[in-house]
């Protein structure tokens, strides 16, 4: 996981228009087409938001598949990978790229996210505003569920190793359950009141049931970049350059920050 670097408005217009034109080098002609996305789990309450509006003005689908940033990762160095357009983190698509596995230069940064806590509607929220604050909310808790940091999930991870920082780690582990990744905020309303989950914040806001808490505190917190790549194996296609640009427009933009995002 990485802190992302604010791009200028112009930097982010240049690149756009050089994927975008990329995109449409022999591309086949603007037909209705199936765009096969995968996508890291952070971005499914976005991508639901979003996606019929997209497929009504635009005439493509988008067929979206979920996975943790790293299982992404991994299923992209597997090779035999058929999705057209690929959205991880910015650290994982830098490595594709260098891996050879992405395109060089079709790299393309969305927005960045931090991390949350949620707990079940009925529980009383915790202060989480400090540090004290935030070890006070996982010692109090009934069930404490963040994703398995085996997964490769960046908050999975993040939150492990905040735990093991702030050594709690043998205490919590009597009371501690993982989720797969994605799917932490749904494990947590499972598990009944009392439960707390931590847990990418795009993940928790607007769910059925969910009392998003807080961010972490600013001195734990970590902000994963959101970065999309074309496979160095796609076709170049119009239907992926329009969700692309789509990506950018007013309609994606005001999805993203209604998820507790930053657009880049």
């Amino acid at each position: 996981m990485c802190n992302m670097k604010t791009f200028t408005r112009f930097g982010h217009f240049a690149k756009l228009t050089v994927l975008t034109t990329a995109l449409l080098t022999a591309a086949v002609p603007a037909d209705a087409a199936d765009i096969r996305l995968l996508s890291a789990a952070a971005m499914q309450t976005v991508f639901n938001g979003i996606a019929a509006d997209f497929e009504r003005t635009s005439g493509h689908k988008l067929l979206i598949t979920y996975a943790t940033m790293g299982a992404i990762t991994q299923r992209m160095l597997l090779g035999g990978e058929t999705a057209n357009l690929v959205v991880g983190s910015t650290e994982s698509i830098t490595s594709l790229v260098n891996a050879g596995r992405i395109r060089p230069h079709s790299q393309l940064t969305i927005c960045r996210v931090g991390v949350g806590l949620v707990v079940p509607t009925g529980t009383a929220k915790p202060p989480v505003a400090s540090v004290d604050d935030f070890k006070r909310a996982l010692l109090g808790a009934k069930l404490v569920v963040y994703a398995n940091p085996a997964g490769g999930g960046a908050a999975g991870i993040h939150v492990g190793r905040v735990i093991e920082r702030l050594g709690l780690a043998e205490q919590l582990k009597p009371k501690t359950r993982f989720g797969k990744g994605g799917d932490v905020t749904e494990v947590a309303l499972a598990l009944g009141e009392g439960t707390l989950g931590i847990t990418q914040i795009s993940e928790i806001v607007d769910k059925p049931g969910a009392e998003f808490v807080g961010p972490m505190p600013d001195a734990l917190q970590n902000y994963t970049g959101v970065t999309l790549g074309i496979p160095i194996d796609a076709r170049p296609s119009e239907a992926t350059a329009a969700f692309i640009t789509f990506l950018q427009g007013p309609v994606a933009t005001a999805a993203i920050k209604a998820r507790g995002m930053e657009p880049e």
